[in-house]
């Protein structure tokens, strides 16, 4: 909760927080979200960056407040989609969605060209996303090398339960 952060030369940095659908403007469509936030560039990939968000047809027309919540949580992750950066912190992004809308996300990530950071809890998400897991500890930052099945199979832990079991001050994280 403390300290600071500083970006490294060419850093464009992305953050999707837990509340971040509960930050939409709820009397706006789910075009009009994305018209406000697009640049005159990314305009005409509007439709598409949608589609692969599984908005489509007229889905683009609804408002906000008649959104779900894993509707709402695809709608935010659509609309950081509109800013190019070359590094995304993801905190819980998974919360909200179905299977498939997780599917469609973990896509994406995986073809995404830059550094992505995620803190979730959902492992069948993270199974073979990472590269190298953080272990956030009292005594200090353990790196793993690894997705998140690697770093529970070092600990020799089943699940992230057992983790939490063990100390509850343990928080891993993943890059």
């Amino acid at each position: 909760y403390e300290g600071e952060l500083g970006h490294g030369h060419n850093i464009d940095l992305g953050y999707f927080a837990q509340d971040q659908p509960q930050k939409l403007d709820r009397e706006k469509t789910v075009m009009g979200v994305m018209e406000a936030s697009a640049s005159t560039d990314m305009r005409p990939h509007i439709r598409k960056i949608l589609g692969a968000f599984l908005f489509s047809g007229d889905e683009v027309h609804k408002k906000v407040k008649v959104l779900s919540g894993g509707e709402k949580s695809r709608l935010a992750l659509a609309e950081m989609i509109l800013h190019p950066v070359n590094v995304l912190v993801l905190d819980e992004p998974t919360n909200h969605l179905d299977m498939r809308s997780k599917e469609v996300l973990k896509e994406a990530l995986l073809a995404f060209d830059g550094t992505v950071i995620v803190v979730s809890h959902d492992r069948s998400f993270m199974e073979d996303l990472t590269n190298k897991v953080f272990e956030f500890r009292e005594d200090g930052i353990q790196v793993y090398p690894g997705d998140i099945n690697t770093f529970l199979q070092h600990r020799e832990l089943e699940d992230f339960r057992a983790l939490e079991e063990e100390k509850p001050d343990a928080e891993p994280q993943a890059q």
